[in-house]
């Protein structure tokens, strides 16, 4: 869809739900929350503008090209001996990022969760991060979009702080440990799925590449138990050695002794 704007015109989407969706009270919550986040980022030319809302619908500005099929490899599983088989002679990413431009995208990527952690009136939490949030423009850069999982978190005038909210028992296989036990959370969820990202940047395939049940990754998980990191990244690139670096301080088991976005955006820009 086109729409004008005086002399100039602007492609967008139109975003509704489906009707196979239930279109209840929950759902419109959803919507109108998406709505106003990206409202109030405006702002950020790393978050997707917002052109209109109503009622179960959102406009926004068109992001053409989906940034998870140009990171991932097919479906982004293979077994370990085929991966072993694929390396036995040297490292070989499923993707054809550069170094440098892992690095890049890594670093736009936690850019755009930084504006939404560091927003000037209150942390806003995605809450949903993961490779299909992002779009790449046609000029290559990033935009981060999909808000309707997304929290504002509430702030106790009495305590002098963030309080933590809680999202039931987690679906899917992207997520922070603590997720999966169902207890309180902060902003740190996003910095553990951001760095499943990184992984999938640096090899192309998803962290837990060998098993799509989602079952035994929420077993892993709760276990402490991380991706297979091959140690010969750390020495194929300057760039992926900082990647790899960054892991842990992302995916600490612990919310308490995990880094903030803020550092991670620091680290990547050093």
């Amino acid at each position: 869809m086109n729409r004008g704007i005086g002399n100039l015109k602007q492609k967008i989407h139109i975003n509704t739900s489906r009707v196979i969706h239930k279109m209840d009270i929950e759902s419109f919550k959803e919507v109108q929350n998406e709505a106003v986040i990206m409202e109030r980022m405006t702002k950020s030319p790393r978050i997707m503008n917002l052109y209109g809302h109503c009622g179960f619908s959102v406009s926004a500005e068109l992001v053409p090209i989906e940034f998870e099929e140009r990171v991932i490899y097919g479906e982004g599983y293979a077994t370990v001996e085929e991966v072993a088989e694929r390396n036995k002679n040297g490292l070989r990413p499923y993707n054809n990022f550069t170094a440098e431009e892992k690095l890049g995208f890594a670093l736009e990527m936690a850019e755009s969760i930084a504006d939404l952690h560091g927003f000037e009136d209150g942390v806003i939490v995605h809450d949903d991060v993961q490779l299909c949030q992002w779009m790449t423009t046609a000029d290559g850069k990033l935009k981060l979009g999909d808000f309707n999982r997304a929290t504002i978190m509430q702030w106790d005038e009495i305590k002098g702080g963030y309080c933590k909210f809680n999202n039931g028992m987690a679906y899917g296989n992207y997520r922070a440990p603590e997720e999966f036990d169902a207890i309180n959370l902060d902003e740190k969820i996003d910095t553990f799925s951001f760095c499943n990202n990184i992984y999938a940047l640096i090899t192309g395939l998803w962290n837990f590449y060998d098993t799509d049940d989602d079952e035994k990754v929420h077993e892993k998980l709760i276990d402490g138990k991380l991706a297979f990191v091959d140690p010969r990244w750390k020495d194929r690139s300057y760039e992926e050695g900082k990647l790899v670096e960054l892991l842990p301080k992302c995916w600490a088991y612990d919310p308490d002794k995990r880094i903030s976005i803020f550092d991670a955006v620091k680290f990547l820009r050093q």
